[in-house]
């Protein structure tokens, strides 16, 4: 996407939102004492995250571009571990850009597609986790996505917990491609509308909450690695995900219903809310959401703490950005003034 068709789409604002709720800082969501370290962190690891996507510089534009997510997806790697080592946090930092560019191309957004091409891009996506290379030929985005994640899959198998985790992750690649086709087509007119209760229950595979998690247990996890240690995991993770995908259609409805794309605030419009009474009521489920999400890590293994303090750090520091702006147009020019701005 071009600087100028980044800055079209994405200056479609929810000014709404923000009078409704209590504006947040962008960076409320992680701990006051941590912001210099977890900065400093993020601004540490975005060289090296640029340079793996340094090949495919149209759906990933250099960190200074208004369409690029490369400061905010480090930021949001840092903000959930800060104290990993600067290559941890540029792999998940590089996977975060990876996946916007991936859910861009299943929005439409980077080209036209159906749902039988998202579907498809999902199933390459699992299969080179596997080992398989990227099918020659295909669009330029597409391609993109695909050699990106070539590279990023290399450095992912490095890690130990890589081929534990491999699998479940390839499964939940499947399972997100299902989901984000079967959101294409409520978008495209497919079929109809689902219900608030079945888009949520879709909407938190395609926020790929799964998908990352699956990659930081092998990246961030406990030595050694043990497939019980995801299906421990994943019940809190489903509710994170729930609370990560409420939190978006708060801040993306406006831009969603330019695009005829569901969303929990929409669907309650549908449904006879006002805009205001839609957005309170999903306000107050994400807070129903937050409290069993917190619940539900105070129930895991001794073993998994640290992973636990991961997600209740990335929920945090996700959920709070969303109340306070999107993802776009945040620079790595402006990530280093945050630094400065919050140098201990």
């Amino acid at each position: 996407m071009t600087d100028h068709a980044a800055l079209d789409y994405f200056s479609i604002r929810n000014d709404l939102t923000d009078r409704l709720l209590v504006k947040s800082h962008q960076l409320a969501g992680v701990p006051e004492q941590d912001r210099s370290v977890v900065l400093a962190a993020a601004v540490g690891s975005v060289p090296e995250a640029a340079r793996l996507l340094s090949s495919s510089t149209s759906l990933f534009p250099d960190g200074d571009s208004a369409s690029s997510r490369l400061a905010f997806s480090c930021l949001s790697a840092a903000a959930t571990f800060p104290r990993a080592s600067r290559g941890q946090i540029a792999d998940l930092g590089a996977l975060t850009t990876i996946l916007f560019g991936v859910d861009d191309i299943a929005d439409g957004v980077a080209g036209a597609w159906s749902d039988r091409d998202v579907a498809t891009l999902f199933g390459r996506l699992a299969g080179m986790v596997g080992g398989a290379r990227p099918e020659a030929g295909g669009s330029k985005p597409m391609s993109e996505a695909l050699h990106a994640w070539q590279a990023w899959c290399a450095r992912f198998h490095d890690y130990a917990g890589a081929a534990v985790y491999a699998p479940s992750l390839m499964e939940h690649l499947e399972l997100a491609g299902a989901a984000m086709a079967r959101e294409r087509l409520w978008a495209t007119g497919g079929e109809p509308w689902p219900s608030y209760e079945r888009y949520v229950d879709n909407g938190r595979l395609t926020i790929l909450y799964h998908t990352w998690w699956l990659a930081a247990l092998a990246i961030c996890g406990p030595a050694p690695a043990d497939a019980g240690h995801w299906h421990s995991i994943a019940p809190a993770t489903d509710i994170g995900a729930e609370c990560l995908r409420l939190a978006n259609d708060v801040r993306t409805f406006e831009r969603e219903r330019s695009e005829n794309k569901p969303n929990s605030v929409l669907i309650l419009e549908r449904a006879g809310l006002s805009t205001e009474a839609a957005i309170e009521r999903v306000s107050a489920h994400i807070a129903v959401r937050n409290a069993a999400f917190d619940a539900a890590l105070t129930r895991l293994p001794v073993v998994l703490a640290p992973l636990a303090e991961g997600q209740r750090r990335s929920v945090s520091f996700n959920g709070g950005w969303y109340m306070a702006r999107d993802t776009h147009a945040y620079t790595v020019q402006d990530l280093a003034r945050d630094m400065d701005t919050h140098a201990g």
